[in-house]
């Protein structure tokens, strides 16, 4: 592996690394007791604040998709392009589900749909991280 090679992977591992950090910052703002409280305005606000870490989260993931298959392809590995289609549907599905969390009637329906999105988001992270660190 030469040194491009390398700097791509280790830009890549950091994507991966840093997507998950997003999304456990995201799985925070779902568990948020603000969702429970007794002001209309907490509960907006946390539905906000789950929706834009949700989003953050998303875009890190699709990042750490696209560095992760460079860095596949640069090396040589294969099968990095059918884990790539596959990783970026489920993070794409993540974020559409993270911004109709927003549209939903209730805490609990809200917090369920951003709930929904994380697993998606799940899912595509550990299809970005097959593509960078093998399995």
């Amino acid at each position: 592996m030469n040194d491009e090679q390398s700097k791509r992977l280790g830009d890549a591992a950091d994507a991966v690394l840093q997507a998950a950090d997003a999304i456990d910052e995201a799985r925070d703002a779902v568990a948020d007791r603000r969702f429970d409280g007794d002001l209309e305005r907490d509960r907006i606000s946390a539905s906000q604040q789950m929706a834009a870490k949700i989003e953050n989260a998303a875009k890190r993931v699709e990042d750490a998709i696209r560095k992760g298959t460079i860095a596949s392809a640069a090396n040589g590995r294969a099968g990095a392009w059918a884990r790539y289609r596959d990783a970026l549907v489920a993070a794409r599905e993540g974020r559409a589900l993270g911004k109709a969390a927003l549209d939903q009637d209730g805490s609990a329906n809200k917090r369920a749909r951003g709930e929904e999105a994380l697993a998606k988001l799940d899912a595509a992270l550990g299809s970005a991280a097959v593509i960078v660190f093998g399995e």
